[in-house]
């Protein structure tokens, strides 16, 4: 068979209309970025939760403590305000004695203890308040990060992927399948894979198959993993640049 490909040192093919072929993995990359998301979200909660836990446990334990002591004081200064009071019963009356004695200890002291444990309970729950706004605080602000995290893995792969050559060769394959009635290809890329699309031409041109002539062009100005395959009636690009394109898109669908 006649082997129909040349090689054009310029890029003056000139042709309207435009299609991206992208490759179908937008579910599959959501489904990647959601379980990451999930799993950082979900121990950062847990670990502010078991901090609030500690802070109110620790709350609790004080104001017990602090209440108990007081009323054991309490129970004291009852003692100690009776015996004045007997010993003050001859001049004053035992009751005067009481009431005076029971003013000056007993609930002097209960009203003390009430508002140190009031004191401690705001605190805590100021403390508590405090660590729940730190928390979306820090979601929210590591959100952007984590986003970012992902997409930078994304590109690494599909940089990494398209730099294999027979991947690449397979893209254009499918390209070339959907429009075989076209006369005339023109493939710009960089001369690295054009090295391999012209080994390729003869094979493709049976496989399709195809008649007309396909014009390899290399363009080292291109980014690696991007090929444009200009036709008679439009013209088509993908690769790297245009997958990440549509990567960011469905991010943005997320905010």
């Amino acid at each position: 068979m006649r082997s129909s490909y040349n090689i054009i040192n310029g890029s003056n093919v000139v042709s309207d209309g435009c299609k991206n072929i992208i490759t179908e993995f937008h579910e599959k990359v959501k489904s990647q970025q959601n379980k990451l998301a999930d799993g950082n979200s979900k121990a950062i909660i847990e670990s502010y939760d078991n901090l609030a836990n500690t802070i109110i446990e620790g709350a609790r334990k004080k104001r017990d403590e602090i209440l108990s002591s007081a009323y054991n004081d309490l129970d004291s200064i009852k003692k100690d305000a009776y015996n004045k009071a007997y010993a003050d019963g001859q001049k004053k009356g035992y009751d005067d004695a009481y009431n005076k004695a029971y003013e000056e200890g007993y609930k002097k002291n209960l009203d003390k203890a009430l508002k140190e444990a009031e004191i401690i309970k705001n605190n805590t729950d100021n403390m508590i308040k405090t660590v729940i706004e730190q928390k979306d605080t820090y979601l929210k602000e590591k959100e952007s990060i984590i986003k970012n995290l992902i997409m930078d893995c994304i590109e690494n792969v599909l940089k990494r992927e398209v730099k294999d050559k027979d991947s690449l060769n397979n893209v254009v394959f499918e390209a070339l399948s959907e429009v075989k009635n076209t006369k005339v290809f023109v493939i710009k890329a960089k001369s690295m894979y054009c090295s391999e699309f012209k080994d390729k031409v003869d094979f493709l041109k049976e496989q399709i198959p195809f008649k007309g002539d396909v014009f390899i062009v290399p363009d080292d100005s291109m980014e690696d993993g991007t090929v444009i395959i200009e036709r008679d009636n439009g013209k088509m690009k993908f690769g790297v640049d245009i997958a990440f394109k549509k990567i960011k898109e469905l991010f943005k669908n997320e905010d």
